[in-house]
């Protein structure tokens, strides 16, 4: 598969427009799932009709299910059934939290597909959560019919200011002109409109145990352990100004995993790629999944 630099890939998915995705953003279903050793909170999307092929979705470090909020009504309206877990200390969710590793929070996912009775399903990672992702693909890739990630980094270093997304992300003290500021330096592309920055800061939740207990997962294992995200097949969704994820990440994955990855770069977005760029992050998914089907 070719790299695919995005445009206009709005007529990918016919009918569906912004102003669909922000009004059906809040038509979702939220429970909490007994895994035996944790309850995780989930937020999932159905298609109108039929059960839909199953993608289960991690969000970004420490965050919650909101990163999704535009994207996962468009992949229901594709004919998906898509389920963000809230990790361990997010949104209600249990578990242990010290000392984990992304072993951990891989086995959670695959306990919660589990519990929806199936063997093989899309999964899903976007930001920090693609680290996980990868891992569970490298450990279960029986499992996994197809891994998608979503600004994904973690092979170069952040362009950004060290420690300003990390005072974005931490304290909830920072006025709104300051995480205003701090968002546009680490998180949008600078085309990104106002208001799009604007809801980001204003709808902003901190979940600071869930973050540590997630870094460190990340500090307890080895890159190597995760990277190529198991042998099957792979969708890179970038933003082309992303300077948390640079798209250099996305060029090194290309060049070591050839074929078996889509590279698919969304020009005017950053690090919240599907929250600047929700259609054509959306286009990229679907055209991926209908790809690769269970």
């Amino acid at each position: 598969m070719q790299t695919i630099t995005i445009r206009n890939a709005i007529a990918l998915l016919l009918g569906i427009t912004l102003s669909w995705s922000v009004l059906a953003a809040e038509a979702f279903n939220s429970r909490f799932i007994d895994i035996g050793h944790a309850q995780l909170n989930i937020v999932e999307w159905l298609p109108e009709s039929g059960s839909g092929e199953l993608i289960l979705a991690l969000p970004g470090n420490g965050g919650d299910y909101s990163r999704y909020k535009l994207v996962g009504p468009l992949l229901a309206e594709a004919g998906y059934h898509i389920v963000v877990i809230n990790q361990r200390g997010i949104m209600g969710s249990t578990g242990h939290l010290d000392d984990l590793t992304l072993k951990d929070l891989a086995d959670d996912v695959i306990a919660i597909a589990d519990s929806f009775d199936v063997e093989r399903f899309h999964m899903m990672g976007w930001a920090f959560g693609n680290r996980t992702s990868r891992m569970l693909a490298t450990l279960y890739p029986q499992r996994v019919a197809s891994l998608s990630l979503i600004a994904a980094g973690g092979l170069v270093p952040a362009l950004t200011e060290p420690g300003e997304l990390a005072e974005l992300l931490s304290n909830p003290d920072l006025t709104q002109a300051e995480k205003i500021r701090l968002a546009r330096r680490t998180l949008f592309s600078p085309a990104a409109s106002d208001e799009i920055v604007l809801d980001y800061v204003d709808s902003l939740q901190y979940w600071p145990e869930g973050r540590r207990a997630q870094r460190q997962a990340g500090r307890n294992t080895p890159v190597e352990l995760w990277a190529a995200g198991g042998t099957g097949p792979l969708l890179m969704v970038m933003g082309e100004d992303d300077l948390t994820a640079p798209v250099e990440n996305g060029h090194i994955m290309k060049a070591n995993q050839g074929e078996r990855l889509t590279l698919v770069i969304i020009p005017e977005a950053g690090h919240t790629v599907g929250l600047e760029k929700p259609e054509a992050t959306s286009a990229a998914l679907v055209e991926f999944l209908k790809s690769h089907p269970l």
